[in-house]
């Protein structure tokens, strides 16, 4: 929203705010782009505002922001050849893109969404003292996300269903649409009233007449087929027609002096046009609520405009909103709404224009650069509606039933200039996951370099955290007289994030077995929270939430829960992990960003920033070393406590330090480029990058023999040349002979099996050219990953999008296992000819235990090259350190470079259990992360097969769909905690 420049012209959208939208666009995809709509202001030749807008279903391999922008365009461009022109008073545009919930993606199930269509309507303004009448297009829309589960309304909440049903009969106007979203809609159109007598009329019977939503339908329960009883369209202009007559003999009585707004209101005489009203609706309305019925029309008449009717609507409303609101009689302004749902306003102070987004990294990604410029976070947890235009904000608090003062925003401002809290926005690459890939080494240094410093953010709370382990450390004995103790440290998450705190719990408990760590998803928590008190968290317990985006929506909504308990005192201290320092998790813990704003020391962060790729690489890579600075952090300082039941020495803890101060050199080695971005490479990325190939070879064959077999047809059947048969004429020919009778018959059928089989006898002769097995199915291909369960699931994930826009041709499915466990359980069976299989092996040099652990996956893989049909069977590619995989009857190996042995180190089985987890399993994350990606891009750039393999269809990089709990009330979550107690 902003004000039109001279050299915007005429167009409808000028193309500085179309580039503004791109840039937005592209920072919002990443929360789902199955479908999206955008809608302007314009005027049409009647000089009345409208809608121009258009929506679209995003096709699976297209992109959303060009998508929309491509159709929209042309929406604009007809809308200008009907008589369309740009609106004076301001540059609005609305966006808004979609992840389907409560219906399937559709046209008409994307936002933004009306219920009723533009209608005119009589107008009622103030102006300089005086009433005027203006004969206006009426239209209302919305955008929203989040859901809408019901509205209050005679004194019970009607859930969505219903409403929608309710609405059909209120508005006399029918509305297809499934989704949750739609009903808003319908509900803007039954508040916005003001100046509008009809509207107002309808309204008031609703809220103080009729007593149930069965009073619309024939006093049966709202159905389909449930007749109408609602106020008729003609019993609603009858009444209208009579309070317009006496509201024009009572006009220029009801106003103040000097009024500027129709909210400027004699009291006086209000009382007398409520009494006039009544006495003149008694003839035509016999009701005991006559006079609720008056009251409520006049209030609503003068007050409910779009921001006040967006009030009403969230103060009876149940669910999560990130809602605007936009309707033509207030075409210079917008209601944007945060409720369980985030919403960011930014302000370019210096060329007079405000954005919104839900995403805020859209915001900073337009104003970033731009001096003077300021973003506000709208509170989503106590809810806060604002009303926005070019220049000015006004914010209600749904939590304080108030509107807050300048000074109090003020203090809320994020300046996007030189400030240390903000991250510069991520940069556009063709490939996001290469580019993401080659930043790891860059990132694990500034992690280092981060740690190393003791005012660093991450070491201020890292001192901290420590603080409060050694205050429970000291207090140990007196907290576990009981039998069932409080939990020390809690670790929540969701997806990678949790599988990654996991093995931080594990490694923690190794190295501090007296310290009672336990992990939970953030959905799992929530309901814990709500419905049972078995967390065991007590007075004294920490807990930390992992988060990359700092926004996924069950970490986030627990996150809200367990910063309500922790300032009850219910749990000691509540920390957060997350990619970077700005983040509404952050806000949600009471850290500010305003540049002379203090630090809460609860905050860790791993500096990978916000980054748009699906297939995440160096997001997971920061928060493995972020943990393990964290880790070896805790150890340092409790080693000389003695604390927990310690198990590492001085020596140990050293040791530990010289491999994580060894780690991104390795890195480098791995993924091919130096910290400094200088090209590396090595033996162990050119060893990654040529085996990839032959398995990208796997899965492009079916799309490259296919190929083959029609240019095979093209020539035999285009030009009449069959190839058995020209074969022997040439033959016969050369050496002056005819082709026997006999012979011929046979000829015809060998060239028809070429046609039948002919893909099949193309596949051998290219695998055989290609050195691979040529007995292997044909088809769609299948990996197995077997490695620790950590890696095996984070890779899982990562392998699966990259391929999740593959075509079937040309694609691969994915499963994970642990190869010490349940893989060859769950998977042995489904083992055939050609499966693809790559093992991650630990280190056996190390020590016995890893030892037994190479051993036994070293055992899995052989017996699955044991399931064989046609003596041939699973393709597996080894992983590892230990040069004798490459002796073990697998079909390649992969052996990184590693240190030299030291033999002090088979004495402590910890250590090497550590190094396993925190260093050496983590080099084959980082080695599968490179060899899966050039597999990947291998097949992705196949000739008329190419897709975008850093992105999936719908584009869900950020969760943000409800958890099963949607926001735990902190009663609840009080009285759960009240139960655990210890």
């Amino acid at each position: 929203m902003g004000k039109r420049l001279p050299q915007d012209e005429a167009e409808l959208l000028p193309a500085r705010v179309v580039e503004i939208f791109k840039t937005m666009g592209r920072e919002t995809e990443i929360r789902g782009e199955q479908a999206g709509g955008g809608a302007i202001f314009a005027r049409d030749r009647a000089n009345q505002a409208i809608f121009v807008g258009e929506k679209v279903v995003n096709q699976k391999r297209r992109n959303l922001t060009q998508s929309l922008e491509s159709a929209f365009s042309k929406t604009r461009r007809k809308a200008a050849g009907k008589g369309a022109k740009a609106s004076d008073e301001a540059v609005v545009g609305i966006w808004h893109y979609r992840f389907a919930t409560s219906s399937a993606p559709a046209v008409l199930e994307t936002h933004w969404h009306e219920w009723m269509p533009a209608r005119f309507a009589n107008v009622w303004r103030v102006e300089a003292g005086k009433w005027i009448c203006d004969r206006l297009l009426v239209n209302h829309r919305i955008t929203h996300n989040g859901d809408f589960d019901g509205w209050t309304i005679f004194d019970d909440t009607i859930e969505n269903a219903e409403l929608g049903l309710w609405l059909q009969r209120v508005l006399h106007t029918p509305n297809a649409a499934l989704g949750d979203s739609p009903k808003i809609a319908g509900m803007m159109d039954l508040l916005i009233t003001q100046g509008m007598w009809d509207a107002s009329l309808r309204l008031a019977y609703q809220m103080a007449v009729a007593e149930s939503t069965r009073d619309a339908c024939g006093g049966k329960t709202p159905t389909k087929d449930a007749p109408n009883t609602a106020p008729t369209e003609a019993q609603i202009q009858n009444w209208s027609t009579i309070v317009e007559k006496v509201f024009l003999d009572y006009q220029d009585k009801l106003l103040m002096p000097y009024a500027n707004s129709m909210l400027e209101l004699s009291r006086k005489h209000v009382n007398q046009f409520e009494q006039e009203l009544i006495q003149a609706l008694s003839q035509t309305i016999v009701c005991e609520k006559l006079a609720a019925f008056v009251k409520t029309a006049i209030h609503v008449f003068f007050h409910n405009n779009l921001y006040q009717a967006t009030k009403l609507f969230l103060s009876r409303a149940q669910g999560s909103f990130g809602l605007v609101t936009a309707s033509t009689l207030s075409e210079a302004t917008l209601v944007v709404s945060a409720w369980g749902q985030p919403i960011a306003t930014g302000f370019n102070v210096q060329d007079d224009y405000m954005v919104y987004a839900s995403e805020p990294a859209a915001v900073d990604a337009v104003l970033s650069h731009i001096p003077r410029s300021y973003r506000l976070d709208l509170d989503q947890k106590g809810g806060e509606i604002a009303w926005v235009g070019v220049n000015h904000i006004t914010v209600y608090s749904m939590l304080e039933d108030r509107e807050l003062r300048s000074s109090e925003l003020e203090e809320r401002w994020i300046p996007l200039q030189g400030n240390s809290y903000i991250l510069p926005p991520e940069k556009h690459a063709v490939d996001p996951v290469q580019r993401d890939i080659q930043e790891i080494p860059k990132i694990l240094k500034s992690i280092e370099q981060s740690w190393d410093d003791p005012t660093s953010f991450n070491r201020q709370t890292a001192d901290y955290f420590v603080e409060l382990l050694i205050e429970k450390a000291k207090n140990l004995k007196l907290e576990r007289v009981t039998d069932t103790p409080a939990i020390d440290l809690l670790i929540t998450g969701v997806e990678s994030s949790l599988w990654l705190g996991e093995r931080f719990a594990q490694d923690l408990v190794l190295i501090c077995p007296a310290m009672i760590v336990k992990t939970i998803s953030s959905n799992q928590l929530l309901q814990r929270l709500q419905y049972d008190g078995s967390l065991r968290l007590g007075k004294t317990s920490i807990v930390l939430a992992i988060s990359q985006s700092g926004q996924t929506f069950p970490t986030l909504q627990a996150t809200n829960a367990l910063e309500e308990l922790r300032q009850q005192g219910n749990i000691r201290e509540f920390f957060i992990l997350t990619g970077e320092m700005c983040s509404l998790m952050g806000t949600a813990i009471s850290q500010y960003y305003y540049q002379e704003s203090s630090f809460t020391r609860r905050i860790f962060i791993n500096g990978s920033g916000r980054r748009t790729a699906e297939p995440t690489t160096v997001a997971i890579a920061a928060a493995q070393a972020t943990l393990t600075e964290l880790l070896l952090y805790i150890a340092k300082q409790l080693t000389h406590q003695g604390a927990f039941g310690m198990t590492l020495s001085t020596a140990d803890v050293l040791m530990l330090e010289r491999m994580k101060i060894d780690f991104p050199t390795r890195a480098e080695a791995i993924v091919g480029i130096t910290a400094k971005g200088e090209i590396n490479r090595s033996s162990d990325y050119s060893q990654l990058i040529q085996s990839s190939k032959k398995w990208a070879q796997h899965i492009i064959e079916a799309p490259l023999v296919w190929a083959i077999h029609a240019l095979y047809i093209v020539v035999t059947v285009g030009f009449g040349i069959p190839l058995v048969q020209t074969v022997c004429w040439i033959i016969f020919g050369f050496a002056n002979l005819s082709i026997p009778g006999f012979l011929l018959p046979l000829l015809i059928v060998a060239d028809i099996l070429i046609y039948i089989f002919g893909p099949w006898l193309w596949s051998l002769a290219l695998r055989y050219f290609q050195h691979r097995p040529l007995l292997a199915r044909t088809g769609k291909r299948s990996v197995l990953i077997g490695d620790a369960p950590w890696i095996h699931q984070l890779l899982r994930c990562y392998v699966s999008k990259l391929f999740s826009l593959s075509y079937g041709i040309a694609s691969l499915e994915v499963h994970g296992g642990n190869p010490q466990d349940h893989m060859l359980h769950h998977y042995g069976h489904r083992v055939v000819r050609g499966s693809l299989i790559f093992l991650g092996i630990p280190d056996g040099r190390r020590s016995p235990m890893q030892k037994e652990s190479e051993s036994a996956i070293v055992m899995s893989g052989k017996q699955a090259i044991g399931v064989q049909n046609l003596s041939t069977g699973a393709e597996i590619i080894a992983l590892g350190h230990d040069p004798a995989i490459a002796h073990q009857s697998f079909q390649a190996a992969i052996v990184l470079s590693s240190s030299n042995l030291d033999a002090s180190c088979d004495r402590q089985i910890a250590l090497e259990e550590l190094r396993e987890s925190r260093f050496t399993g983590f080099e084959r994350l980082l080695a599968s992360y490179v060899f899966f990606w050039a597999m990947a891009k291998q097949v992705a750039s196949f000739p008329l097969l190419q897709y975008q393999h850093w992105k999936s269809q719908s584009r869900t990089r950020i969760m943000t769909t409800a958890a099963p709990v949607s926001r735990a009330t902190v009663d609840r979550s009080k009285r759960s905690m009240e139960r655990s107690e210890v």
